[in-house]
């Protein structure tokens, strides 16, 4: 592997572990309902990663991007999903210790599949993709220097998962004493806070 390509990684993997909706979402799956439940939220944000990758890509992000309306509809639609997300933290009842395993499958779709929504409905993961993909990753890889586009993109859906999955694991491990109802209760609260925060942020972000 070229100094391109772990330059790159190190970017990737400081941007997945940085604060933000996505490590917020997983961290509430994972205090609310342990690690493995929370770790399908993780692979909707894994997918969602690869779409906005894949469409950047495409040129698709390029005409978002040189678009204003197209960008606002899509960070008006990313606020309203994290005020979604603040409603339902705010409202939550975390499962009882030890039932987090069985879990309906639908349940776990559902997780999945807010993932996918959360990452594709930020519109700073579009402008991380349009700006490092191009820097870094060719389709080809010719360039001594260029990343193959499709290694860039399963890279970073790999180290996402694998801090993630971190995260969510020390989280699950805590979760012996944030279920307890005073601690839940005031956890649920502040990722509420949290989620309509960024939400506040994500409206002054700017193409």
């Amino acid at each position: 592997m070229n100094n391109t390509y772990w330059m790159y990684v190190a970017m990737v993997a400081v941007t997945v572990s940085s604060p933000g909706p996505g490590v917020l979402m997983t961290l509430d799956n994972a205090i609310a309902t342990g690690w493995r439940a929370a770790m399908h939220g993780v692979l909707g944000l894994a997918i969602g990663a690869a779409l906005m990758a894949g469409l950047s890509s495409a040129g698709v992000g390029l005409a978002v991007r040189s678009s204003p309306t197209l960008f606002l509809l899509l960070k008006y639609g990313g606020v309203c999903y994290l005020f979604y997300l603040a409603d339902r933290a705010w409202r939550r009842v975390p499962a009882p210790i030890g039932t987090a395993g069985a879990m309906p499958a639908r349940d776990h779709r559902s997780r999945l599949l807010r993932g996918v929504l959360l990452q594709t409905s930020n519109p700073k993961s579009l402008l991380f993709f349009l700006s490092v993909l191009p820097q870094v990753a060719g389709a080809t890889g010719r360039s001594a220097q260029q990343v193959p586009l499709a290694l860039a993109i399963a890279t970073y859906c790999l180290v996402l998962l694998l801090v993630h999955g971190v995260y969510a694991g020390l989280a699950a491990r805590a979760r012996w004493w944030l279920s307890r109802p005073s601690a839940a209760r005031v956890l649920s609260r502040l990722s509420a806070c949290v989620f309509c925060a960024f939400g506040v942020t994500m409206l002054a972000l700017e193409i």
